[in-house]
């Protein structure tokens, strides 16, 4: 069985939405998902990087479109066990 690492920070709602579907894809591909915590803020940190929301910020329209993107992904993948407090 190939396995396949899942790098994830607790605090991502994409994170969680992908770690979701991941049976699924297990059961069709038969990849074995192997779950790694990290924190992303601090890989950003490390890599002298900044994070999407900063490095985006001011860019007309761009939250929009990501929302459009999870409501999206949510409802292609029948995902009814989330609540986006954020928003």
């Amino acid at each position: 069985m190939t396995k396949v690492e899942f790098h994830f920070d607790f605090g991502s709602p994409n994170a969680y939405l992908s770690h979701l579907v991941l049976p699924e894809i297990e059961k069709r591909t038969g990849v074995d998902f192997e779950y790694v915590p990290i924190l992303l803020a601090g890989i950003f940190k490390f890599t002298n990087n900044r994070s999407p929301a900063e490095s985006m910020a001011g860019i007309k329209n761009k939250p929009e479109y990501e929302r459009l993107e999870m409501e999206r992904f949510i409802r292609r993948h029948g995902i009814t066990r989330f609540s986006d407090v954020a928003a």
